[in-house]
């Protein structure tokens, strides 16, 4: 996909760059575009990965045009009165879930079925791609992007400075050291560029930390604080696609999503149909079984395409057969020897899905005096930290709490 262009369309107004194009980036950069149309002169999602989504990301290739896949999060639970409200405004960008769901027993293969709540609304997006909400948000009825919004993907930044001879704007660069980018106002949606774990993936500082340290804003190491001792739940998943009597064996399992109790590998079973003889199936992994074997993140993950984070592939190939062991272990679960999938199974990690510990309050997620905000699932909302959800929620309370400090008084009610 080629990049939009990076520099404002004209030279007045904010212009605004947000890393990360998960949920949470664009709920950020719709709610922005939407609020303050005559405040901004670009909105730039910087994202590592071919296209928005983020944990919600669905994959793709052209050489098998039906095929897709959500391994990430197959679906949205939605269910506090903020989210109920906001998801009239979403129109087309979303679709019930009908999917069935179940929890299953991984030593007895037994299946209960689990319901949704009266008080719950399950989506996904359109085409049943849950990469659909967040490219669909950002888009007009003509399916073209809002103004003044732009993406760049396939980009990873690695260095981010503000000041210098650029009037306090903000500057990002890539791995290569080439300027990708400059804007006043930079959003931070997912907390990879702030947080030590990238040390672990990427090596050397997180980019927002070392800029940090250089303009010595209390607000901004507060913040940094808080979400440098949070923690995360990761996982592994194991993807891939089958068609005809392969797929038949998955279909007649009639679900869709499989929670799995009492099994040290495997916590979950996704079943995504693509036509009415072929589907993708995608297994996670257990958060023990994911802290096991960190280091190993998939050879066609972004983080390794993109990042170049080092894995190890004998590792990579030994995770996938030991979950597929895990899944034949199951009763009832088929046995299919991986030979006869029609694309994979693939190894990918979301090493930084699912944090846990204390979230950013919403208080500390705007910082004026470096120009720093935060949206993500780390942040404070009225929903589940970790939640698809928290995410979406997090960009609009972001919109709201950035209004003022953007239009220079407070947001007018519609």
């Amino acid at each position: 996909m080629p990049h939009s262009p990076s520099e404002p369309d004209t030279p007045d107004g904010v212009s605004v760059a947000i890393i990360g194009n998960g949920i949470a980036g664009s709920s950020a950069a719709r709610s922005l575009a939407l609020t303050l149309p005559d405040h901004l002169s670009r909105i730039t999602l910087y994202e590592i990965g071919r296209g928005a989504g983020g944990r919600a990301a669905t994959r793709k290739t052209r050489s098998i045009p039906e095929f897709h896949i959500n391994h990430g999060t197959p679906y949205a639970d939605i269910s506090t009165q903020q989210g109920m409200d906001l998801l009239p405004s979403l129109g087309d960008a979303i679709q019930p879930f009908l999917g069935k769901r179940c929890a299953i027993d991984a030593q007895t293969g037994t299946r209960a079925s689990v319901e949704a709540s009266d008080r719950e609304a399950l989506i996904i997006g359109d085409n049943d791609e849950m990469a659909n909400i967040a490219n669909s948000i950002l888009r007009d009825g003509n399916q073209s992007l809002l103004p003044p919004i732009a993406t760049e993907y396939s980009t990873m930044i690695t260095e981010m400075s503000r000041g210098g001879e650029h009037g306090g704007q903000w500057c990002l660069s890539d791995r290569n050291a080439e300027i990708v980018g400059r804007a006043d106002w930079l959003i931070v949606a997912g907390s990879g560029v702030a947080h030590p774990r990238w040390s672990d993936t990427f090596g050397g500082e997180p980019p927002l930390v070392a800029a940090a340290s250089e303009l010595g804003d209390p607000d901004l190491n507060d913040a940094l604080s808080v979400i440098g001792q949070q923690t995360a739940a990761p996982v592994v998943t194991v993807l891939f696609y089958c068609t005809d009597d392969v797929a038949g064996q998955w279909q007649r399992l009639a679900f869709s999503d499989g929670m799995i109790n009492n099994d040290s590998v495997l916590s979950r079973i996704s079943i995504q149909p693509c036509t009415s003889n072929s589907c993708s199936v995608v297994l996670h992994s257990t958060t023990r079984y994911a802290v096991e074997n960190a280091g190993v993140h998939g050879s066609s993950s972004s983080a390794a395409r993109v990042g170049h984070a080092s894995s190890n592939a004998t590792r990579e190939e030994d995770i996938i057969d030991e979950m597929l062991s895990a899944l034949d272990a199951i009763p009832g679960m088929p046995g299919i020897e991986k030979s006869r999938y029609s694309f994979g199974p693939l190894l990918h990690r979301w090493g930084n899905a699912y944090p846990r510990g204390e979230p950013l309050p919403r208080s500390s997620a705007v910082c004026p005096d470096s120009a720093v905000a935060f949206c993500g699932d780390y942040v404070s909302t009225d929903a589940r930290m970790g939640s698809y959800e928290c995410a979406l929620l997090s960009g609009v309370d972001l919109a709201d709490n950035l209004y003022g400090h953007i239009a220079g008084g407070p947001k007018r009610e519609s």
